[in-house]
């Protein structure tokens, strides 16, 4: 067993930036939530009679069951003196309340909090939640399926519990597991996320985009420290779950040393926020075995380079479909014929997970 020190996170430094909206995000484990828990939820109901809302994104992830076993690691006897022993889920309301071990029988006493889907968000639109300060959006980063429209869903929900008092913060809490998510893409926020380094805080400001509102709203992105000590496991998202590095995919990378090539031909790749840059290699020793190399872009793209999209602009240089350009140009359009998988390498295996997430094409083989 390892004698070296856990760097346990701790949530005063982003909640002292005093932003109403909030992201959180790194590897497993680190404590993300039991802060949050604590000092969002539980202790701050005991200290000030506010409640809070604990969300996740499906309704099947709101059952009594998993909902009680994400507050088991709440020491709710020491906090409240003894006074309740656990907390319970009774009609999507939590409740402090006292279990007792030889009847095998849970008695509810104080309500502090609410549990939500974001799934069914329309379903609490005439609710009201004036008693509420803090929403914990849990996993709010899928390696799966997302809700359609859910950045939508999601602030149509806070509209609901915040009711214009502007005094409702959100908490989005997630691991790393994929930079393709809809609040990054949606809250224009793939730039500082690409580029942020491990234990740091980055806010951004937006003006309020109503003529009544002069208030800049101002987000809070936290990349968290990593703990420093492995959880144990191998895989391909072992340095996620260990090291809070973004979970990604083996991806082929190019055979020889980059200046072992010329490059004949340059174009752009642009998909929910992404910008990659693709090049059209040739080896230069041997003349021949030309391939694809596609690289992360950080800057914007000249008006005179041909960029695949799935932004629309008026130009004959942004195409939606690689294998089929509006481009009256034979030569051109049996080049990207030529864009298929075992010719394709990327710069590194984050780049190629991020790449092949975001386009909205099949890539050929």
């Amino acid at each position: 067993m390892s004698n070296k020190k856990i760097i346990h996170y701790n949530l005063d430094k982003i909640d002292a930036v005093g932003a109403r909206f909030n992201l959180i995000y790194g590897e497993r484990s680190n404590g993300k939530s039991y802060q949050l828990k604590h000092k969002k939820a539980v202790e701050k109901y005991l200290k000030t009679g506010k409640r809070f809302i604990l969300m996740r994104r499906w309704k099947e992830e709101i059952s009594s069951e998993k909902i009680e076993q994400y507050f088991q690691d709440v020491d709710v006897s020491k906090l409240t003196n003894g006074k309740y022993n656990c907390i319970t889920l009774y009609r999507k309301l939590l409740y402090l309340s006292n279990y007792d071990s030889e009847t095998g029988k849970t008695k509810r006493f104080e309500k502090i909090g609410y549990v939500v889907a974001l799934s069914t968000e329309q379903n609490y639109a005439g609710a009201s939640y004036l008693d509420v300060e803090d929403i914990i959006f849990e996993e709010f980063m899928s390696r799966s399926v997302y809700i359609a429209n859910e950045s939508n869903k999601l602030m149509n929900f806070y509209a609901t519990v915040d009711r214009k008092r502007l005094t409702t913060r959100l908490w989005l809490v997630g691991n790393t597991i994929s930079r393709v998510c809809p609040y990054i893409n949606d809250w224009g926020l793939h730039n500082v996320i690409s580029s942020q380094k491990q234990g740091t805080i980055k806010v951004v400001e937006f003006d309020g985009e109503s003529e009544w509102l002069s208030e800049r709203i101002k987000i809070a992105i936290e990349y968290c420290q990593s703990t420093g000590v492995s959880s144990g496991t191998i895989g391909t998202n072992a340095n996620m779950i260990n090291t809070g590095a973004w979970e990604t995919a083996p991806q082929p990378h190019l055979p020889k040393s980059y200046n072992a090539y010329d490059c004949l031909y340059r174009f752009g790749f642009q998909y929910q926020g992404f910008k990659f840059l693709c090049e059209y290699l040739m080896d230069k020793e041997l003349k021949k075995d030309a391939c694809w190399f596609i690289r992360p872009y950080f800057k914007e793209f000249s008006d005179k380079i041909i960029v695949f999209s799935d932004s629309i602009k008026i130009s004959k240089f942004w195409q939606r479909d690689i294998y089929n350009i509006s481009i009256k140009n034979e030569k051109l359009r049996n080049l990207f014929m030529t864009f298929k998988e075992n010719k394709i390498f990327y710069a590194n295996d984050l780049c190629g997970t991020d790449f092949k997430q975001v386009i909205d094409f099949q890539i050929r083989r």
